[in-house]
This record gives C-alpha cells, sequence and structure tokens, in this order.
C-alpha cells in the first residue's frame, strides 16, 4: 500500500511540476493562458487568442522542451539503477561502458567537419556511443565468449580515456570562435534545441525502453545477487546482462545524442529511490525513473531561469548531485548501498 501511495504521490508531483515549468522562464506567461493553449493542442481546439509570442513559446519550446526532459530524465534514473545493480556496483552510473566518452567523440568530430548540421551532429554522437560500448565489449570479452563485469568496467575506463584523449586534440585544432564553443556546451548537456522534431524520435525510442525495463526489473534482484548463484536459481546470467546492458546503450545512446552528456543523475537517484522504498527493484527501478524526470526538469527550470543567458543543464545536475550523493554517502554505513 504503502508503494502505490508514493508512485501517486511522486506521478502527481511530477505532472504538477511539468505544468510549472511551462510558464516558468525569462518570458512568464499566466497559468490560466499555459491551461487555455493546452487544452486546445489536446484536443484539437481553435487556439486561444493569446497571441502568436505566447502560444509559440509554450507549445513549440516549451512542451517539447518539458518532454524530452523527462524522458532523458526517467531514461538516465532507470538505467542508472540497472547499471548499478548489474555491475553489482553502487558508484557507477549509466556512461560506465564509455558511451558518453564515444558520443562526445562523436559530437566533436561533426562540429568540427560539419559544423552546420544538427542531423550530422546527432548521427555521429549516436554512432561515436555506440562504437565506444563495443569497444568496451571487446576489450572485456574472453577466450570462452563470458564477459566479466570487473573487465567491462576496465574496458570503459580505457575506452573513455582514449575518447577523452581524442576529443581533446579536436577541442585543440577547433576553431576559438565558433566551434571550441559549441564542443564544451555540448558535452556540459542541454536541452535548448529541443523541438517536436528531434523529441519525437527520441520519444519513439526511449519509451518502449522504459516499459521493459519496468517490466523486467524483477530479474535484478536475482541478478545482483552474483552470477554463481543466479545461474542456481536457475537463469542465465550473461544473456539477462547483455539484455539490460542493451537496453541502457539504446536509451541513453539516444537521450546523449540530443542533449548532450548530463551526469550525476543516474549516480545519485537510484540511491534516493532506494531510501525511500527499499533494494528492491521492481520499485526501486521505476521510481528512479519517476525522480529521474523531476530532477532533470527542476535542474532545467533552473538553467533557463536563473540569467538571462541560458546555463549548461549538467552544471546544475553536478552542483544538485554533488551534495545529494555526498548525503547518501555519510548517511548511514551500507544503508542505502545494499
Amino acid at each position: 500500500m504503502k508503494k502505490t501511495w508514493v508512485f501517486i504521490l511522486f506521478t502527481a508531483a511530477l505532472f504538477i511540476l511539468a505544468y510549472i515549468s511551462l510558464h516558468v522562464g525569462n518570458y512568464e506567461v499566466s497559468p490560466a493562458i499555459v491551461f487555455k493553449l493546452l487544452i486546445a493542442k489536446i484536443f484539437n481546439r481553435p487556439m486561444p487568442e493569446t497571441g502568436d509570442y505566447a502560444r509559440i513559446i509554450v507549445l513549440e519550446m516549451r512542451l517539447p522542451r518539458i518532454l524530452l526532459a523527462i524522458a532523458a530524465g526517467a531514461v538516465l534514473g532507470m538505467t542508472g539503477a540497472v547499471s548499478q545493480s548489474v555491475f553489482r556496483n553502487p558508484l557507477v552510473s549509466p556512461f560506465i561502458l564509455g558511451i558518453s566518452s564515444g558520443a562526445s567523440l562523436g559530437a566533436a568530430i561533426a562540429i568540427v567537419f560539419f559544423s552546420s548540421s544538427m542531423l550530422a551532429l546527432d548521427a555521429f554522437a549516436a554512432l561515436g556511443g555506440l562504437l565506444a560500448v563495443l569497444a568496451s565489449f571487446f576489450i572485456a570479452r574472453k577466450p570462452d565468449g563470458t564477459m566479466p563485469r570487473l573487465s567491462l568496467v576496465l574496458g570503459g575506463v580505457i575506452v573513455s580515456s582514449f575518447a577523452s584523449s581524442l576529443v581533446g586534440i579536436l577541442k585543440y585544432v577547433a576553431d576559438s570562435e565558433t566551434q571550441l564553443p559549441a564542443i564544451t556546451f555540448w558535452m556540459m548537456g542541454g536541452l535548448e534545441s529541443a523541438d517536436w522534431e528531434t523529441v519525437k524520435p527520441v520519444l519513439f525510442i526511449t519509451l518502449p525502453i522504459v516499459i521493459l525495463i519496468a517490466v523486467f526489473a524483477r530479474h535484478l534482484n536475482i541478478l545482483s545477487l552474483g552470477d554463481k548463484e543466479a545461474a542456481f536459481l536457475g537463469m542465465s546470467p550473461e544473456k539477462w546482462k547483455m539484455f539490460f546492458i542493451f537496453l541502457v546503450v539504446v536509451s541513453v545512446g539516444a537521450c546523449v545524442a540530443r542533449c548532450g552528456v548530463i551526469g550525476w543523475i543516474g549516480l545519485v537517484v537510484p540511491h534516493m529511490a532506494r531510501a525511500i522504498l527499499g533494494a528492491e527493484h521492481s520499485s526501486s527501478v521505476p521510481l528512479s525513473g519517476l525522480l529521474g524526470a523531476g530532477f532533470l526538469l527542476i535542474s532545467d527550470n533552473i538553467a533557463r531561469s536563473i540569467t538571462t543567458a541560458e546555463l549548461p543543464v549538467g552544471i546544475i545536475t553536478a552542483l544538485i548531485g554533488t551534495p545529494c550523493f555526498i548525503y547518501f554517502l555519510k548517511k548511514r554505513e551500507g544503508g542505502v548501498w545494499k
């Protein structure tokens, strides 16, 4: 019963936060006008006479941005919980296999050599993240075909270091007035480029994966016990690890390609969820999605409202996530890590 009320409470809070976000920003729109515009949009009714500027701000700029924040935050939160369970390590994030560094390298290549193409940026970032993960698999794979957790982590570290060095070279040769700021801003993460054309593909990819993770999350309870214990209980640990890693890679890759690298959500949010509902994955993993969506939405509201010049949202998530992580680290020995 407690779990049901927790999900109802946080789902309602997320809807309220999303509604508030529609009229928060440097250009404020009254809640009444926001409500009228939403009703007209949802039910395909004639738009109210509020002026084109308010309509464009709310429906064409803020609404797709909010949907992208919710989708990306939910993916990062849930995949963070999955990664910590699969690798049996509370200190890992969804970027553990080098996907963020690989995507950063792909984005840097696109900016330096195809600076005017947003399509090239998304495609190269997604391809870079995928190739980085495949390289981590290649490094970790043993002759018998198995990929131990520690080898995967080390493979991710090696690939991340190599990709980061190549990004450094590209930043060194990039144009200091246009290309270098673009690379730096992308690597800090942001949602400023969200529109309906870019949000729809992300939702198309991430929504089914979020549902799959929520449905199969209970299997993480057995997988987190260890490979031998999982095999003894009738599970094929290698197949399930690859299944969950595949879901993590595809969903995070789609989000990183569109939003850049947004850190701390996948690391901190799973600890919040476990502190609220415990370590049972069928509850804590979906809750991580709700908390991650809210976390990123709040961070984005701050990023676009605190100054006239928009801040990269990755800076805000780091500023909020760091003290939160220290709190969970110091709270009680072993309590929220299990």
